[in-house]
């Protein structure tokens, strides 16, 4: 990124903080609602490439306002009180734009913005199937706006993702294990992984391996390192309690425990779960997915008919590769498979 761009966006950046400053409850022009943390390794570079997009849509001038429900730590409770006032400022403020980034912001807020038909909605990162949020409360039909909502759907490129394992291994894959939390997030992924395989071979050569707790999480490690017949696994533990301290413990600390546990190669869903460890593979690009659901915002805003903004899938993926893994692994890439690669984490 330029030494311009940087500085332009530094700028916008501090003009919407001395705005929420001195603005106080002011209604603003756009909600930006992120399921998780403020520097979440998903919910981040979505939220700047949206607002990168917006900037670089000529909308540089929207007032806007940040909420963060940090559903991977904080108790429903809490999470369902930052939640009430968002809510009393979409119906009181009527905001023209409210983002969300991930399913938590989306399922808690959907059904509320679809009360508010002057208020448009569009979604980032969404994994569960777009007919369970529409039993609920019907805004799509086909992926069809329908009503006042629309977004970019997360998609999760596993068949690219096994045909690059083969090329590591060299032949056939024989089975791939899937490791998830029992949390709705992860229950939800590996929902979507087993979808996106439909169809294929290799939907017949996944082995479910669910962990509501720690210790659970680790002695399901040991199983899949001790199967032979376990090629590779796919780390989905996006928030398991820990009894010894009584924690959620999130994917950042929960890679350590699993790298040394598991001698196998890590597919990750995220490439930023490359830089916690894990080998990588092909991923989600999330900030290209932030930039194309500000891209698709920047057309409403603009005045575009919502009727004619389908949800779309993410588009670009990223091959990232953690060197120092693939030495612990004993992997050697081919250079046909090296040229492709799109980032190299050390």
């Amino acid at each position: 990124m330029s030494y311009l761009l940087v500085s332009r966006r530094l700028r916008w950046i501090v003009a919407l903080l001395i705005y929420s400053v001195m603005s106080g409850s002011q209604a603003v022009d756009v909600l930006l609602i992120s399921s998780y943390h403020k520097t979440d390794a998903c919910g981040q570079p979505q939220y700047e490439a949206a607002l990168d997009a917006l900037e670089q849509g000529g909308l540089s001038g929207l007032t806007t306002k940040a909420y963060y429900l940090d559903a991977r730590i904080r108790s429903r409770e809490e999470m369902l009180e930052t939640v009430g006032q968002i809510k009393q400022e979409i119906r009181g403020d009527r905001p023209k734009l409210v983002f969300t980034f991930d399913d938590t912001a989306f399922a808690l807020l959907y059904e509320d913005v679809l009360a508010q038909p002057e208020t448009k909605m569009v979604f980032s990162g969404l994994n569960r199937d777009l007919s369970y949020y529409d039993s609920r409360a019907d805004f799509i039909e086909d992926r069809t706006p329908v009503a006042n909502i629309t977004g970019i759907f997360e998609y999760l490129f596993m068949r690219e993702q096994f045909s690059i394992l083969e090329a590591i291994l060299n032949r056939p894959v024989k089975r791939v294990a899937i490791l998830y939390s029992t949390d709705t997030v992860g229950q939800i992924l590996k929902d979507q992984i087993l979808d996106e395989l439909k169809g294929t071979p290799y939907a017949q050569r996944i082995a479910l391996f669910p962990a509501e707790d720690v210790p659970a999480m680790q002695q399901k490690a040991r199983e899949i390192n001790d199967d032979p017949d376990i090629d590779a696994y796919i780390p989905v533990t996006m928030s398991v309690p820990d009894p010894a301290d009584g924690k959620r413990k999130t994917m950042d600390q929960l890679a350590p425990l699993l790298t040394k546990s598991i001698r196998k190669i890590d597919l990750t869903l995220n490439s930023s779960f490359t830089e916690y460890g894990f080998f990588g593979g092909v991923s989600i690009d999330f900030y290209q997915m932030g930039f194309q659901t500000g891209y698709l915002a920047t057309r409403l805003l603009k005045g575009g008919a919502i009727e004619g903004a389908q949800v779309e899938n993410a588009r670009r993926s990223i091959i990232a590769i953690n060197r120092h893994r693939m030495g612990e692994l004993g992997i050697s890439l081919s250079p046909d498979l090296r040229s492709i690669v799109d980032k190299w984490v050390d």
